[in-house]
């Protein structure tokens, strides 16, 4: 059987040695008085931004008595000091931790233990989020470090090896785990990014996804190449409409965009010289509509994963070319797609997505966990997506494996629905999930978000879809929204939609 595979190009090798804080500090000394961050109408030049972090990076070994490899949570908004410590934990030779700040306290804590974190740096937080947490771990506030009585430790080395961050994730197996970053790994991604993407020293990139998710792919991007971020706490449609006078481009996923296109006016919008989008399916349509309404703003597409940073890259040619594919693999990606033996399939057809990259983690923690269960013997990594590699050699993704819906013994992918239901034209968003069911099993359900001003009735949805998928793929029952539940990255939440429609907060409207 021919098998079908997308081999890597010759890959760009970082110089010997090389590691994050080596390459920011060489940014630094070409651009000390350059801007490198704004928020609320301060400025923190790369000059500035090193001297606080390596305030917070003596503070921690003098005063706190954390050791090189010392893992350290930071829990906070979006702000300058937030970055600040982030990087002042790596120059101290430590390994920052980046938490979500949507999670309960007792959660963080239990995440940070997890992963054998003691000690968790806070931003902007509660109080009684702080106080929590310090019941289970030491809690330092970042403004009350490295300002008072500042005293210099000698910085230890750091090489290419070292850890470089824990990016916690349910990773393919489903239960939490931290999925360990070195220096050579985020590196060699930020490389893939800035070969294949124009990031730029003249680009003020816009930076409203939340920093604990979007370091990697947005932030050290940004920074390594000189750029500027325009720092918003949290997203907000006024706040993005506002920051387009000095912004550039920006970072989103495709949930986010569908409110941006609604809520900005597009001559607003169209100050932008580029895009990019990933974490989540992007409709052909919403996609279509930002080309209508924004023809000079150049949208790319990311496809990565926290355990693997950098999986494939669609330029705008590629997306107008195929908008349903996630691009070609990135240089040095191998990326193959293989049945439920893991062995590849044949051209065309659909399987697992499994990607070797330089830019794959190390290992999860805690220790133990099985690397059979998501590597495979030739070094690959199982991704957990589903999906097939074109003719031309374009991926397409056509959902997960843990959301696949098995119907009367068949199987349907959630995202092929929702593709479709975003067809409609009063269809802001939709998401798919699958219900027990008595007869089939289970059953897909479609909750569709309506338009701003718009109204969508659910028998017409179903209808809509019956008329464009095969009889097995067609929803039973659909459900409108006012919101979405989201993640902490903006990308709607499939499981708390499936547990409001099992507890019966959603009324379910059916055919019959």
């Amino acid at each position: 059987m021919t098998t079908r595979s997308v081999e890597p190009e010759p890959a760009i090798a970082p110089s010997p040695g090389a590691t994050l804080i080596g390459r920011l500090e060489a940014v630094v000394t070409r651009n000390a008085a350059r801007p490198a961050l704004r928020a609320g109408g301060s400025t923190w030049t790369y000059g500035q931004l090193w001297e606080r972090a390596g305030a917070i990076a003596s503070d921690l070994i003098a005063r706190h008595d954390q050791a090189p490899g010392a893992r350290i949570g930071v829990l906070g908004e979006n702000d300058p000091a937030y970055l600040a410590a982030y990087v002042g934990i790596l120059r101290g030779g430590c390994v920052p931790v980046p938490l979500n700040p949507l999670l309960r306290p007792e959660e963080v804590a239990t995440q940070l233990e997890l992963v054998g974190a003691s000690t968790c740096l806070t931003g902007t937080v509660t109080a009684s989020a702080a106080t929590t947490i310090a019941a289970r771990l030491t809690v330092l506030p970042i403004a009350e470090l490295g300002i008072r009585d500042h005293v210099t430790a000698a910085l230890p080395p750091i090489g290419p090896s070292d850890d470089a961050t824990i990016l916690l994730t349910s990773g393919t197996t489903g239960s939490p785990k931290g999925a360990v970053q070195t220096h050579a790994t985020m590196l060699h991604a930020v490389d893939q990014l800035h070969r294949s993407l124009p990031y730029s020293p003249s680009d003020v990139m816009l930076a409203f996804l939340p920093f604990f998710a979007a370091i990697p792919e947005q932030i050290w991007p940004t920074l390594l190449a000189g750029g500027t971020l325009e720092i918003l706490p949290r997203f907000d449609v006024a706040a993005v409409d506002d920051a387009c006078d000095r912004a550039t481009t920006l970072d989103a996923v495709p949930t986010l965009m569908a409110r941006l296109i609604d809520g900005v006016p597009a001559r607003r919008l169209a100050s932008l010289r580029w895009l990019l989008f990933a974490s989540e399916p992007m409709p052909p349509a919403l996609l279509a509509r930002w080309w209508d309404a924004l023809p000079t703003v150049r949208t790319y597409e990311f496809y990565g994963m926290t355990e693997l940073l950098t999986i494939s890259v669609a330029a705008p040619e590629l997306l107008r070319a195929a908008p349903t594919s996630v691009g070609r693999p990135f240089s040095s990606s191998r990326v193959a797609i293989v049945d439920d033996q893991g062995l590849p399939v044949a051209p065309g057809e659909a399987g697992e997505v499994v990607c070797a990259s330089p830019a794959r983690m190390r290992g999860y923690l805690p220790d133990g966990i099985d690397p059979t269960t998501w590597s495979l013997p030739d070094g690959s990594m199982r991704t957990g997506d589903l999906g097939r590699l074109d003719d031309e050699g374009r991926l397409h993704l056509t959902g997960r494996i843990k959301d696949l819906i098995i119907s009367g013994g068949l199987n349907i992918a959630p995202a092929e629905i929702e593709a479709v239901a975003a067809q409609h034209d009063a269809v802001a968003a939709a998401v798919v999930v699958g219900i027990p069911d008595a007869r089939w099993g289970e059953t897909p359900v479609l909750v569709a978000l309506p338009k701003p001003g718009r109204t969508a009735d659910p028998l017409e949805l179903l209808a809509f879809c019956r008329s464009r998928l095969a009889s097995f793929k067609r929803p039973r029952f659909a459900v409108v929204v006012d919101e979405l539940p989201q993640t902490g990255i903006g990308k709607s939440s499939k499981a708390a939609i499936r547990e409001r429609i099992l507890r019966g907060d959603l009324e379910l409207t059916g055919e019959g």
